[in-house]
């Protein structure tokens, strides 16, 4: 889960000076002052969770603070506290399904921003913008092209160059709800077999993430873990959990081989006739094909003592939706998910394919990455394969990097952001044309929590 503390935008007239602070790579050495800023932030404890556990889930090689040089004794605190942070950030390697050359799909490498938080006394003296400006140059340095988090505070990110690139829509389906699709994939979805164990174990991780990255491939928007991510991200806490069941891990299996896998857990409840209330909650689910999909899905829906199943994660034009009969028959909400930052706009541009042919100078503007705030000549053929390069010719339309951020896993088009006033175009027509271009067939998939 991506953790941030709101610093909202403020006249910098109106702000406090900004403390003296230094950025440092942080370490296990800091785990006192890791965990206290943790918790003062976002003052959410979880029982029988060791400081271990909790740290685990850092990648110390990608994870830096902010403190105080030369800090007073505070008022109150203990005289052999170490000192405070000011805030923290780090980030994890990951990867994310982008669209690829005329309709196909490309895994790309992603920066995964995660643990961002500013000390709640620390707010608007700068902090945010010093860490996020460490951040970016360092991904730049590395040669990291793109970037993504998922944002608490959505009013923060664009600041800094992000766009919300797609959106999690949760689906709430009755139990025994019929899921209809057309006979061909109803035979092909009885050919698809599954079970399911606990998720915590090392053998059921190791599992979850291989078909977790198998259906990546197949997937737009598919954000996924790495190796070192997937061995400690679902151990199971039995006092944190409370009274609900241990988080499950379900898997599709065809011909022997994993085609897809959901992550769930259930509650037990009792509604005032004394009939059974229980719900379940899949956390995630992905498949390699629709009727791997399918199975699960109906395998899901169909547990005794349960009365609902909510399905995060999905997209608007999502498969469930419309196999459970659209909008007004299933529950429906839908907030931002990934949020996407270019971090070199020419890299990150080549990487990704184009489903039209393109030929428009685009005008940059990104002064948190001032490398970037400039001409860009971006040209595709009818191959979707593309070059973007440094120009001094005319520009046919100016905009912030997070526009092209937003566009980028085909979804937001630059159309409608033109019209909601983000973009300007210069020479009538180009603004469409790359629209078009940028523009998937499908909407992405909500990314998964990180």
């Amino acid at each position: 889960m991506n953790h941030e503390s709101p610093e909202p935008t403020t006249p910098v007239a109106a702000e406090r000076p900004a403390p003296t602070t230094q950025l440092v790579d942080l370490g296990p050495g800091d785990a006192e002052r890791i965990m206290a800023l943790e918790d003062l932030v976002w003052f959410e404890i979880a029982q029988g969770v060791s400081t271990e556990d909790n740290l685990a889930e850092l990648d110390f090689e990608r994870t830096r603070g902010a403190e105080i040089i030369s800090p007073a004794t505070q008022l109150g605190a203990a005289r052999d506290a170490a000192p405070p942070l000011a805030g923290m950030f780090a980030s994890w390697p990951m990867a994310v399904t982008a669209p690829g050359p005329r309709g196909a799909l490309t895994r790309l490498p992603m920066n995964g921003l995660t643990w961002v938080g500013v000390h709640p006394d620390m707010r608007r003296r700068g902090i945010l913008r010093q860490m996020m400006t460490d951040h970016l140059h360092t991904a730049h340095e590395q040669g990291e092209s793109v970037a993504g988090l998922q944002a608490a505070e959505p009013a923060i990110y664009g600041r800094f160059g992000y766009g919300a690139a797609s959106l999690d829509v949760t689906l709430t389906l009755g139990r025994g709800t019929e899921l209809s699709a057309g006979q061909e994939l109803d035979r092909a979805a009885e050919q698809v077999s599954t079970h399911f164990v606990p998720a915590g174990t090392p053998e059921a991780m190791e599992a979850i993430q291989r078909a977790h990255l198998s259906a990546a491939e197949h997937t737009l928007g598919a954000v996924t873990r790495n190796d070192s991510m997937a061995s400690v991200w679902f151990r199971d806490h039995p006092s944190a959990r409370g009274s609900k069941e241990p988080l499950q891990a379900m898997f599709a299996v065809r011909d022997g081989e994993p085609t897809g896998y959901a992550l769930f857990r259930r509650t037990a409840k009792w509604g005032d006739d004394n009939l059974p209330a229980g719900t379940v909650l899949v956390r995630e689910i992905g498949a390699v094909d629709p009727a791997s999909l399918l199975a699960l899905a109906r395998r899901l829906v169909d547990f005794d003592l349960t009365s609902t199943v909510s399905v995060s994660g999905r997209s608007t034009d999502d498969p469930l939706l419309w196999w459970a009969g659209g909008p007004r028959q299933v529950g429906l909400r839908a907030h931002d998910s990934l949020w996407v930052r270019l971090v070199n706009v020419d890299t990150a541009l080549t990487a990704r394919g184009y489903a039209a042919p393109v030929d428009v100078v685009l005008d940059v503007v990104d002064p948190v990455c001032p490398w970037n705030e400039r001409r860009w000549r971006l040209t595709a053929g009818d191959d979707g394969v593309a070059r973007c390069l440094p120009t001094d010719d005319e520009p046919d339309l100016r905009l912030p990097v997070a526009a092209l951020g937003a566009a980028y896993l085909g979804s937001r088009p630059l159309a409608a952001q033109a019209v909601a006033g983000v973009v300007s175009e210069r020479h009538t027509g180009a603004v469409a044309e790359l629209s078009r271009a940028m523009r998937a067939d499908v909407e992405p998939i909500a990314a998964i929590g990180f």
